[in-house]
């Protein structure tokens, strides 16, 4: 029997995904891995690869979680070093056991990629590990696999279309997750939003609804044009734009398998806010 036949199953009601920026007057000193990285995106941007390796290794050498990201994001994309996908695996499995969920996002969605394999247990376990996939019909007795093997031993029970459909959506909804940024404009004037998704699978399709913005403290010396900037349309619709480009990419990223459950809805809901 298809296991995806209840709805409860095919309902991804996943937890807030939370994004914070903070002004540049109220901003906590950045770690030394966030140090690092800046000074690699810098080197980067500057053409100087040579540099930017150098520095990528020197925050490796100090188990910098952040730094394990990036490096992993680098050999993904093929920025400044080849493009491995397997060398990037092991980075991005420490930036996750350092603290840094968007690796773990990262790993679920190389993993869906058919580009890099795929590998479908693979995809599933680090997919629950990252902070917008909730899928019962998708796990061990409808929770967070705990023991590897015995998610394997559980995917085996699946129908085709229960592997296709758990692995699809992990693919589409770790990516969301992973490359979502908080709007630069909306970041410049302290204004915050929430934006509800709504991903049909069978589709495929997404739904976008933001539920307004708001506006915090601006501290430090400001221009008075940078009140009226918060008003702005580009500003203030900045939110669902943002949501909607990565959501695209998502889309287009994997294929679509056939024998999608036509009534399964996946839900989720991003909170930008100014910390």
């Amino acid at each position: 029997m298809d296991r995806l036949t209840g709805t409860a199953s095919k309902r991804l009601l996943a937890a807030c995904i939370l994004l914070a920026a903070a002004p540049a007057a109220m901003a906590t000193l950045p770690t030394d891995g966030e140090i690092a990285v800046a000074e690699i995106r810098r080197r980067i941007e500057n053409r100087d690869c040579t540099g930017a390796i150098e520095r990528l290794k020197e925050g490796l050498a100090k188990n910098e979680a952040e730094v394990a990201l990036m490096g992993g994001s680098m050999f993904e994309h093929g920025v400044c070093v080849r493009r491995d996908w397997q060398r990037a695996i092991p980075l991005y499995v420490r930036a996750s056991e350092g603290g840094q969920q968007e690796a773990a996002e990262r790993l679920a969605a190389g993993y869906a990629d058919p580009a890099n394999g795929p590998d479908a247990a693979s995809a599933i376990w680090w997919a629950w590990r990252g902070r917008d996939f909730r899928l019962e019909g998708c796990g061990v007795d409808g929770k967070m696999p705990l023991d590897p093997d015995r998610l394997v031993a559980e995917m085996g029970k699946w129908p085709a279309t229960q592997l296709a459909y758990c692995v699809y959506v992990a693919g589409v909804m770790s990516t969301i997750s992973a490359e979502m940024r908080y709007p630069e404009l909306a970041a410049g004037v302290a204004v915050g939003g929430d934006v509800s998704l709504r991903f049909y699978p069978a589709t495929p399709r997404v739904e976008l609804q933001q539920t307004g913005s708001q506006d915090y403290e601006l501290v430090g010396y400001f221009a008075v044009d940078r009140l009226r900037d918060r008003k702005r349309k580009a500003v203030t619709g900045g939110f669902a734009n943002a949501v909607g480009e990565v959501a695209d990419r998502a889309l287009k990223r994997y294929p679509h398998p056939a024998g999608m459950p036509q009534d399964a809805v996946i839900e989720s809901r991003y909170t930008f806010y100014i910390k």
